[in-house]
């Protein structure tokens, strides 16, 4: 079978479906904001963006990086982000580009 790669689809607030130690890396682009967001009465942010954090740090092989790029609408969404983060155990640092506009973040 010749293939240049396979595609998953699914929501991240269910968690990676992927085995332990699988990933040297992680790039998230514009995707974590919308994980604090209850778009369906059975969603609870807090325990979908745990149940993201937890599975993708257990598909992280050891000394793995990951990058996390999110617009959140509100400063206790970037409080909820990183403590979810945290308790799954991610460390580093949280860097905001343009702190001081006036326009939306």
């Amino acid at each position: 079978r010749e293939v240049e790669g396979d595609l998953v689809l699914g929501d991240i607030g269910y968690g990676m479906p992927f085995r332990a130690g699988s990933f040297d890396g992680a790039i998230s682009i514009s995707a974590l904001q919308w994980l604090c967001q209850a778009d369906k009465s059975y969603h609870n942010p807090v325990k979908r963006l745990y149940k993201f954090f937890s599975t993708l740090y257990g598909c992280l092989a050891r000394g793995a990086r990951a990058v996390f790029q999110f617009y959140p609408e509100t400063p206790h969404q970037v409080d909820m982000i990183t403590q979810q983060a945290m308790k799954a155990g991610f460390t580093g640092g949280l860097v905001v580009d343009y702190p001081n506009s006036t326009r939306a973040k």
